[in-house]
């Protein structure tokens, strides 16, 4: 459901806001300061987006469990503590389209721990062999557009990591294998989950009974009751948002990088919690990945870590000829010398 307000005012749309959406009814995900600066030449627009608080949607999980009260052997008393819910993707996703936030691209990097793998190989001169290690960490980067009630595009720039030691220890081997086919499609989810929830400043956990008050939203529209806007929207018509009202160009967008260690609720991050199967039935028939593409995808991901030598073999660390190595990237997508080509050729 999305609202007008009544411009009389850049202060007038900030009380208006605060009368039409009080805290006792709704979770208010405007910045109130920013409202108060909003420019004659635009007014907000609030969008009222209603989170269903039944788990069967999938809009939000149980992330803390609930306590009850207690009291310690010092004496000390211990309230009873409501559960916990966080939203889930879907429930991120209906904020992120009433807010106008846009997902500009995504893109896996180097995980840490082969970025300490290459530092140590490279101070003790040893080439990285990506294509043997067992290592099957991943890192995903997420970039997304939010617009701001001041006019402008701010550009939000998360990570997420999984470190699949730490996530599968205590699963069964059927659960860590099933969370290992899929563990790039959640790793590159909860980057863009971690981008969002820093974007709109949305809580790690909240009660049913906050989650039962709509959440509120506000994007930016042209304020026609400005005589010079009108005149300007009559004019160009059929202009772009962008061409009328600026704010919106890319080259003057600023990028906010949000900390590594800001941790938000998330699932399959408990150790030894079962595996569900991801939402999108197309994870379920993605078939797994070959050997070769494994080998190459490392070999890039080691490439771009460190100053990579294309002529050492990736298996014994060899010295190659660039026509041993012109051939081997053809055949197998790394450098192998004949000796090692040879060894795995009928694996390949």
């Amino acid at each position: 459901m999305a609202n007008n307000l009544a411009t009389t005012g850049s202060g007038h749309n900030a009380l208006q806001i605060t009368q039409q959406y009080p805290a006792e009814r709704f979770n208010l995900l405007v910045p109130m300061q920013t409202v108060a600066e909003i420019a004659d030449i635009h007014k907000p627009v609030m969008n009222v987006v209603q989170i269903s608080t039944n788990p069967a949607d999938k809009e939000i999980y149980e992330q803390e469990k609930a306590t009850r009260e207690w009291t310690g052997r010092d004496g000390q008393y211990h309230p009873a503590k409501p559960a916990g819910w966080a939203l889930t993707k879907k429930g991120l996703n209906k904020l992120m389209r009433a807010a106008g936030i846009k997902i500009l691209n995504t893109r896996p990097v180097v995980p840490t721990t082969c970025q300490k793998c290459a530092e140590v190989n490279k101070g003790i001169g040893r080439p990285v062999n990506c294509g043997a290690c067992p290592n099957k960490d991943v890192k995903f980067e997420a970039r997304i557009s939010v617009p701001q009630l001041t006019g402008e595009n701010i550009e939000i720039v998360a990570h997420k990591e999984i470190i699949v030691q730490d996530v599968t220890d205590g699963m069964t081997d059927n659960q860590r294998k099933e969370f290992l086919k899929f563990r790039s499609e959640m790793c590159e989810t909860k980057a863009i989950n971690r981008a969002l929830r820093a974007a709109m400043h949305i809580k790690g956990t909240y009660t049913l009974e906050e989650l039962r008050k709509p959440f509120v939203v506000a994007y930016l529209v042209p304020n026609l009751d400005n005589e010079l806007v009108k005149q300007e929207a009559v004019k160009h018509f059929f202009s772009s948002a962008q061409e009328i009202y600026g704010g919106h160009v890319s080259e003057a967008r600023r990028a906010i990088f949000i900390e590594d260690d800001v941790e938000e609720g998330m699932e399959y991050e408990t150790p030894g919690q079962p595996i569900t199967e991801p939402e999108n039935a197309a994870y379920r028939e993605m078939p797994e990945e070959h050997p070769r593409q494994t080998q190459q995808r490392q070999q890039e991901a080691a490439e771009a870590a460190l100053d990579y030598d294309p002529t050492i073999c990736s298996e014994c660390g060899a010295k190659c000829s660039n026509g041993v190595v012109k051939y081997s990237q053809e055949q197998f997508g790394r450098t192998l010398c004949m000796k090692c080509q040879r060894a795995i050729g009928g694996n390949q």
